[in-house]
């Protein structure tokens, strides 16, 4: 159960992050249209809400990809964007792995709770790319680390 509490923990923390980042103005729209979970109570709609929830994170962080994307002047710099968004996929899908564990061992609630945590995953790196996007002093300078 901890690790279902720290996933959940994770989960709400990232989504207020994103849908609160920053001072005022455009800085507090949210980064993508998340559903409102809370009141539902039958685990299917849960898993559905949630799933709908990640689409959401994963459509805009792939909107912002390309956008990103474009912004690249060179070759090599496309090159290094794309090898470091593979080697993210790769760290979310493992991370998520390893925080909600197998889904044969998860129940009725598994997919709810991998949907959250690839949410929250997915909406700290929109968070970070959203920072670089428009940055003109370079990535080293608008660097969200």
């Amino acid at each position: 159960m901890h690790g279902r509490l720290r996933i959940v923990i994770l989960a709400a923390a990232a989504l207020a992050l994103a849908l609160n980042e920053g001072g005022a103005g455009a800085q507090n729209a949210p980064l993508y249209p998340a559903k409102d979970c809370g009141q539902l109570a039958v685990q299917m709609e849960l898993n559905q809400c949630a799933g709908a929830n990640y689409q959401a994170a994963d459509a805009a962080l792939n909107k912002l990809y390309g956008q990103l994307m474009a912004d690249q002047t060179d070759a090599a710099s496309k090159q290094r964007l794309t090898e470091a968004e593979r080697a993210w996929i790769a760290y979310r899908d493992k991370e998520c792995a390893y925080e909600v564990g197998p889904q044969q061992e998860g129940g009725s609630i598994w997919p709810m709770e991998m949907s959250n945590c690839l949410e929250a995953v997915t909406a700290a790196r929109l968070s970070d790319l959203a920072k670089l996007h428009g940055c003109t002093a370079g990535v080293s300078a608008c660097n969200p680390h």
